[in-house]
């Protein structure tokens, strides 16, 4: 995998993580630092496998390192939520694409990357934050949105809610997700 080598490399993601961990050292809730990317990018190529799809070139390889970058990239828009109020989905997407090209990504596959970043953050529902950053986000956004349909956003977004332990929790009193959206079992 060897973009995923590269952005494992680069510089500005390893500080981006770095930034992001330090920041939710203290928080109660679900973290989001590179365990959690981990995480997703490893249940999202287990879903991926028991469902049939094994990717293009050397079994899965393309698929693999599709569905690992976009783990990786697709919570690193929350340290610009939390310092300028943009959306982590939106920030996220922009932050990866400027990253995909500086580890030289092919082009033409990046558009399936940076949509499952963008509409990673649930069932297309409209936050305030969303609201107010309106139409300032990634010049791509609106074009993320007509490929909902698309296998890589639904992976990441069902490896995404699978990787947290809601079932064991200790915040989960707090928790201001709904018991329907939060996972209660182990994942295997």
């Amino acid at each position: 995998m060897k973009y995923v080598k590269r952005l494992l490399e680069e510089t500005e993601y390893l500080q981006w993580v770095e930034e992001l961990e330090q920041a939710e050292a203290e928080r109660i809730f679900c973290r989001h630092g590179l365990s959690h990317s981990l995480d997703v990018a490893r249940i999202g190529w287990i879903l991926a496998l028991e469902r049939g799809q094994t990717g293009t070139g050397k079994p899965g390889e393309a698929l693999k390192e599709k569905i690992y970058l976009t783990a990786l990239l697709h919570d690193l828009g929350r340290r610009s939520e939390a310092k300028q109020g943009i959306p982590h989905h939106r920030a996220g997407a922009a932050l990866a694409e400027q990253l995909l090209a500086r580890i030289q990504y092919p082009k033409e596959e990046q558009q399936e990357i940076l949509a499952a970043i963008s509409a990673h953050r649930g069932a297309g529902k409209s936050t305030a934050a969303d609201r107010e950053w309106g139409e300032q986000g990634p010049s791509r956004d609106k074009g993320h949105r007509s490929i909902q349909k698309d296998e890589l956003i639904h992976l990441i977004k069902e490896a995404d809610n699978r990787s947290r332990n809601c079932f064991f929790c200790s915040a989960a009193a707090q928790c201001n997700w709904s018991k329907d959206r939060r996972n209660q079992g182990i994942f295997c």
